[in-house]
């Protein structure tokens, strides 16, 4: 893995390559975001540039230490991943024991540490005192989508760089040039993929059609249901296995609604193999509310990932979309 190669996150890969060029890589640093936009990715480039004969700021890719990162064989790269749902104490120990090393070759050694808020509270205070006093050859990277899970201690001896969420336009372009997907589904997958690049690969049209459809029914009989009725499909929702692709998979179709509600040309949907029942919608009285409540369902989605009471949120959402 290369900066070259990583997708998007410039501001962030440009940072890095700089400390590198000028040896000025922090001791610990933190690199979080959500789940799936690269931050293992670009950490495993900054390690790779880290230890190449060229200095560059970037892996080379061709010379030993190159050959061998490339690999996974480099006896100064270091990823430690959890096993199961935690990583414990006894690893983490093991791998201060390699922070407070000399380097076996080259001038340095990387440490990445992935998903690093698994991280037990124990293992947590056993890694602190690297992060404080690291040597000048050892550099750790923490890696998570959690950032709020460490304590307090550990995210402040460490530089945080933040990755956000990969523009839709950005896993389109990838997915059509990359993956070979037509037009309509990178667009697709790309919207539904909330930034998102892990998602956007992993996307399967058959779960979505049958999400997508359930979401049709819901918006063409929410007129006609009563109080009951509208807290059960409250609680459908708050009991679905992913809240927020639901929701975003909700705010699509209401973003197709609104379009061919303002005159748009089928072609523009997001859900044109749904166009039908799309049009039948925007003709409705939901028509002209569908901009309003697609940014409705947005807010619901970002409450969540907040903290916000899930079945609360869904009986606000129920009431507004009715």
């Amino acid at each position: 893995m290369r900066f070259a190669t990583v997708l998007g996150h410039q501001r962030i890969k440009t940072l890095l390559q700089d400390a590198l060029q000028r040896s000025r890589l922090p001791g610990a640093l933190l690199l979080s975001g959500p789940e799936g936009v690269g931050k293992k990715t670009v950490a495993l480039a900054a390690a790779r540039a880290l230890l190449c004969n060229t200095r560059s700021g970037e892996a080379c890719d061709a010379c030993p230490p190159c050959h061998r990162s490339g690999k996974a064989l480099h006896p100064d790269l270091f990823l430690l991943e959890p096993e199961g749902t935690s990583i414990k104490i006894e690893r983490v120990r093991d791998l201060v024991r390699e922070i407070g090393a000399l380097p076996f070759e080259g001038p340095a050694r990387a440490f990445i540490v992935d998903d690093a808020h698994l991280l037990t509270e124990q293992a947590q205070n056993a890694l602190l005192k690297s992060l404080e006093e690291p040597p000048a050859t050892s550099h750790v990277m923490l890696v998570t989508s959690a950032p709020q899970a460490l304590l307090t201690t550990i995210r402040s001896r460490c530089q945080t760089l933040r990755l956000g969420g990969l523009p839709a336009s950005t896993l389109e372009s990838y997915l059509r040039e990359r993956q070979g997907l037509g037009p309509e589904e990178a667009r697709l997958r790309a919207v539904l993929a909330d930034g998102s690049l892990s998602a956007a690969l992993a996307f399967e049209a058959g779960t979505y059609q049958a999400l997508r459809d359930s979401l049709l029914d819901l918006l063409e009989k929410l007129p006609r249901l009563g109080a009951i009725e509208r807290m059960e499909a409250a609680e459908s929702l708050a009991d679905a296995d992913d809240v927020p692709e639901t929701l975003t998979a909700l705010r699509t179709l209401l973003r197709d609604v609104a379009a061919l509600h303002s005159g748009s040309p089928p072609d523009s949907l997001l859900n044109a193999d749904a166009e039908a029942r799309l049009t039948a919608l925007a003709g409705s009285a939901l028509g002209a509310r569908a901009a309003e409540l697609a940014e409705s369902v947005g807010e619901s989605r970002e409450a969540l990932r907040v903290n916000a009471n899930r079945l609360l949120s869904m009986d606000v959402l129920i009431d507004r979309l009715a």
